[in-house]
């Protein structure tokens, strides 16, 4: 029997102080809860059979875990965050023993175009430029190594310029980053330099493009390129994406033996039923090299905890990779927060969600890179009723690391790929210890089962028995790591209070900033836009756009101009103006208010070196031919501006009417549809170096106060909707939180929206909130709500709709005037009723507690 800590627990719990000693003194626990862990922690009967954790059967080389930054501009609001907040976060992810102490940290080469959340700029945006400075990866890799210097460092291009495919002596564009391979391995080469030459980095790792296809002779001649400028020690991966590289190597051993390392995205662990055994046999490392992709709530949590053990315990993966390393860019942009936590709010200093982060430091701060696994059915495999188990051992001494993860399938599934159902129950397991000294083990707990339970908590020692066994309860959500490395912490910054409002009213004049960078909070999307000197007033900086062509894409290869984009996707009334200098006359400069990530729809006023304008409601194509779409809704034509001046453009919309003014002169006055909202913004037709200088929003009009149009809601208050309160502002009667349990709780009041039946056409009521309440419970992608329109399901065929009248219920299906599809909206707490513009539903609905 676990005598001491029995012994503890019975006088703690006989003091009813609910506090035991070996925690910390922060560290509360209920009556309830006191009894649950005395015995999760007995060392019981072993009738039932037993575990064995063999020491001697090691098998495969842990290779660390990691985050991601890019894939892409993942972090581009985090490098402008405050002191002493920014550091902070830094030793959240970094520091060992504190937070995530993570063992890598993979970064994008930037390639000039989007590549999921934002643009990277390039070190080299065409063949004669390099600028070794730019954009944020370099300062972040040098901070990761100033708090671990044993992290890895890996590299991924997403995206190329445009330069690398083209002809090297017509200049002929290709499209290709492998038609001329040493081209391409010459420019990847030369951004090792610079991490090694500038900024004292050693690269551990390079990928070749980032889930695209891979060649051989591109391979090769990035190896040789490489080695050639001294950095044979890099090792490649291949092919940061499906399994199916491991029979292009399989059938091509000279292409294998260049590969060093196979990078698998989002591995399943199911639907390849023979473990990935062609990968196996190319007797190198299998890594997840991108993994996750999912909210980081209590549901991200559970995932990655999940993932993290099924991956070895039945794929053989020894590494995997969160995509991404830090939630820091606007909700509006693809996949909010499927990170390791969120930062989004360099104007506060405030961020949160680190639930995610504790499940990573079970992990990692109770091993190293180059410890040993111990093979399946010897210290790792699939618990009997459901779940996880590894363990991994110090080759060179005698620590060693167990880590138990039962999760259940309503918590279990990542964004990606699909989880199949999988019972999972509690159990009681008994593990016996075969060549291991320990008498005792140091205990990490946390439970993901609802977000009441705590996380990475120190708990009493396990006891081994004489015969090596002890014996855990485990109960579903239920993740212990149990080591005997005892220098684990949970380290504590306090985040200041959210405020989730950009702060209006805003102007900047760039002067202020290092040339080469991006200005705070501006977003590149589409091409990139750098402070530079003004090479007519060396005393003033200004914005310019980079990219000289086409680049290689990624994501977007290339439908609408450069834009750069600021703000919330909840904007509606504000205005936007901004210098401009065109450098020829068949450029363009435009400015916009209700843009979406890619300016696919908004208000967009532009003014071309001729003199021409137009007002439309999409970003501006490429080629500048209007006769296609966008449509414009206005044209005409000004003075023409020329190419040496500066002029201003501004554009206001209020409601559903928009003004235009170029150098203080109104040009037009009109209306224009009146459901966009979103993002303001600013950029250009094509490829041109267009600058833009001294840029203001400000916001219009009255309805800038929340306005409740009733009192807050009781027991029995019925539940409806009603138009959105706009320009991210939150109204009490709109403020919803949606819970990891998959309830719709009203932040004010904490009730929780419940349908009265789960029969179509049953209404709802704010109740009181009951844990896992059928009635509850509305099931929902709890990732891509936050991105796209998905639906709320109370059952398998029942779903929560709306009508534009402003009746809220559960139906099988929407009616034609109304929608069954939803959108969360983080900043203000709003559940809408679309997520991008959508005529026929017209300006959005939001759920609300008004009767």
């Amino acid at each position: 029997m676990q005598s001491r800590f029995l012994k503890q627990a019975w006088s703690t719990l006989l003091a009813g102080t609910g506090r035991l000693n070996s925690p910390p003194a922060s560290t509360h626990f209920t009556v309830m809860q006191w009894w649950r862990l005395i015995f999760a922690l007995l060392v019981a009967d072993a009738s039932a059979g037993s575990l064995l954790v063999d020491r001697a059967a090691t098998n495969r080389t842990f290779a660390g875990i990691g985050g991601l930054s890019g894939g892409g501009a993942t972090s581009r609001l985090f490098v402008g965050y405050p002191e002493p907040q920014r550091s902070q976060l830094l030793d959240y992810l970094f520091k060992p023993n504190f937070g995530a102490s993570l063992h890598i940290l993979k970064v994008e080469i930037g390639g000039d175009s989007q590549s999921t959340d934002g643009t990277e700029s390039s070190h080299m945006h065409s063949k004669d430029d390099l600028d070794l400075t730019r954009g944020y990866e370099w300062w972040l890799m040098t901070e990761a190594k100033k708090r671990n210097p044993d992290i890895k460092l890996y590299a991924l291009p997403w995206t190329f310029p445009g330069w690398v495919g083209n002809d090297p002596v017509t200049g002929v564009p290709s499209g290709s980053p492998f038609t001329y391979p040493n081209q391409t391995a010459e420019y990847i080469t030369e951004w090792v330099k610079g991490a090694k030459g500038t900024w004292g980095l050693d690269i551990d790792y390079i990928g070749i493009w980032n889930e695209r296809p891979a060649t051989y002779s591109y391979a090769k001649a990035l190896k040789d390129t490489l080695a050639a400028a001294g950095f044979s020690r890099i090792q490649l991966v291949a092919k940061d994406a499906a399994a199916d590289i491991c029979d292009e190597l399989t059938a091509n051993p000279a292409f294998a033996a260049v590969v060093d390392v196979v990078g698998l995205h989002y591995p399943s662990d199911y639907a390849n039923n023979s473990g990935y055994a062609v990968c196996h046999e190319l007797n190198k490392p299998l890594w997840a090299s991108e993994e996750y992709d999912s909210y980081d709530d209590y549901n991200g949590a559970a995932c990655w905890a999940r993932v993290l053990h099924a991956h070895f315990a039945l794929s053989g993966i020894t590494a995997s990779i969160m995509w991404n390393l830090i939630g820091s860019y606007y909700h509006g942009t693809t996949n909010y927060a499927s990170s390791m936590m969120t930062a989004v709010q360099p104007w506060s200093g405030h961020w949160e969600n680190l639930e995610t982060l504790w499940a990573t430091a079970h992990m990692t701060q109770f091993t190293k890179v180059g410890w040993k696994y111990l093979s399946v059915g010897s210290g790792s495999g699939q618990l009997p009723q459901g779940g996880f188990y590894t363990t991994m051992v110090d080759p060179n001494g005698t620590d060693f690391s167990m880590f138990i993860v039962k999760i259940s399938h309503d918590h279990a599934s990542c964004i990606r790929p699909t989880l199949p159902m999988e019972v999972v129950q509690a159990e009681t397991l008994t593990f016996k210890l075969d060549g291991f000294a320990a008498k005792s083990l140091a205990v990490r707990w946390s439970n993901y089962e609802n977000e009441e339970k705590p996380q990475f908590v120190p708990l009493p020692d396990v006891l081994v028995g004489a015969d090596g066994t002890f014996t855990l309860e485990v109960a579903l959500g239920d993740y212990y790591t149990l080591s005997t490395i005892r220098t684990s912490a949970k380290g504590n910054y306090t985040s200041p209070a959210s405020r989730p409002s950009f702060p209006l009213p805003y102007s900047d004049n760039f002067n202020s900033y290092a040339t080469s960078q991006e200005a705070p909070y501006w977003t590149d999307q589409i091409g990139t836009f750098e402070i530079h000197t003004d090479a007519q007033n060396a005393s003033n900086k200004a914005m310019r756009q980079m990219v000289p062509q086409l680049p290689i894409g990624w994501a977007d290869l290339g439908t609408q101009g450069p834009m750069t984009l600021i703000g919330m996707k909840e904007w509606y009334d504000v205005s936007v103006e901004v210098r401009i200098r065109l450098p020829n006359i068949v450029a363009a400069g435009c400015v916009a208010t209700r843009v979406d990530q890619m300016w696919k729809n908004g208000v967009i006023f532009c003014l071309r070196g001729t003199g021409g304008w137009n007002l439309t409601h999409a970003g501006p194509p490429q080629n500048g031919n209007y006769s296609a779409k966008p449509a414009p809704v206005l044209s005409g034509t000004v003075a023409p501006p020329g190419t040496q001046g500066w002029h201003t453009l501004k554009l206001a919309t209020l409601g559903a009417n928009a003004t235009g003014w170029y150098d203080g002169r109104q040009v037009f006055t009109t209306t224009v549809r009146d459901y966009d909202t979103g993002f303001a913004a600013m950029g250009t037709e094509t490829w041109h170096a267009v600058e833009f200088d001294d840029a203001k929003i400000e916001p219009l009009g009255a309805n800038w106060t929340p306005t409740s149009p009733c009192p807050p809601p009781t027991s029995g208050s019925t539940v409806r909707s009603r138009p959105c309160q706009a320009n991210g502002v939150a109204a009490e009667d709109q403020t919803f939180v949606l819970t990891s349990d998959w309830a719709i709780m009203h932040k004010p009041s904490g009730l929780c929206v419940e349908a009265s039946s789960n029969n179509s056409g049953a209404g709802l009521t704010m109740e009181r909130c009951i844990f896992q309440s059928p009635m509850q419970s509305f099931v929902n992608d709890y990732t891509n709500i936050r991105n796209q329109d998905k639906p709320m399901n109370l059952t398998d065929t029942i779903r929560l709709v709306g009508t534009l009248n402003g009746d809220v219920h559960v139906a099988s299906s929407s009616a034609p005037n109304g929608w069954g599809l939803w959108s969360y909206f983080p900043n203000t707490f709003q559940l809408r009723n679309t997520y991008d513009s959508d005529a026929a539903l017209g300006y959005p609905m939001c759920l609300s507690a008004c009767a």
